[in-house]
């Protein structure tokens, strides 16, 4: 499956985002925490969500599941003026509760349908990158040479090519 430039992009920014909310500088778990708080900044975040969507989707992790892969993957190769209106994607996918209201917010925003496909999308492919990180752990992730080897585009269009899709170039 070929990937766009947009979610190859877009990915890496996520898993960075999200690693940077999971600890506090003592190393504590705040992840649930810093989430909470990252959702009751939505309605003040939203001017991002088309230069930076990946600020205000983190708020969504571990909140949506995915009904059906097969369409949402569909729209993995296409940049956002190609997505689809949101009600056609909506029965493919399922918030938890708390989300509801702001979905329909969102929605109704300027650019908010391609901002909750984009979400979708990134929450997806970041369930796929958590099943393969915690089976593929380095031995040694203190190793310096490791963790600065790639950048994170290079890093996240790797990851993406190792679970079949397509690069973008």
């Amino acid at each position: 499956m070929r990937i766009s430039r947009y979610f190859t992009d877009l990915m890496a920014t996520y898993v960075a985002e999200i690693d940077d909310l999971k600890t506090d500088s003592g190393g504590s778990d705040v992840l649930k925490a810093r989430l909470k708080d990252r959702r009751s900044q939505i309605a003040d975040l939203m001017p991002m969500m088309d230069s930076n969507p990946e600020m205000i989707a983190v708020a969504f992790h571990r909140s949506i599941v995915v009904k059906d892969a097969k369409t949402i993957l569909n729209y993995l190769s296409k940049e956002p003026s190609a997505f689809p209106s949101w009600d056609s994607i909506a029965p493919c996918v399922q918030f938890e509760p708390w989300a509801t209201a702001t979905v329909e917010m969102l929605k109704k925003a300027e650019g908010g349908e391609q901002f909750l496909l984009t979400t979708v999308m990134l929450e997806y492919m970041f369930s796929r990158y958590e099943v393969s990180e915690d089976q593929h752990e380095p031995e040694d992730a203190e190793d310096d040479s490791y963790n600065d080897a790639e950048d994170l585009n290079e890093a996240g269009g790797q990851w993406l090519s190792d679970q079949g899709f397509e690069s973008h170039e």
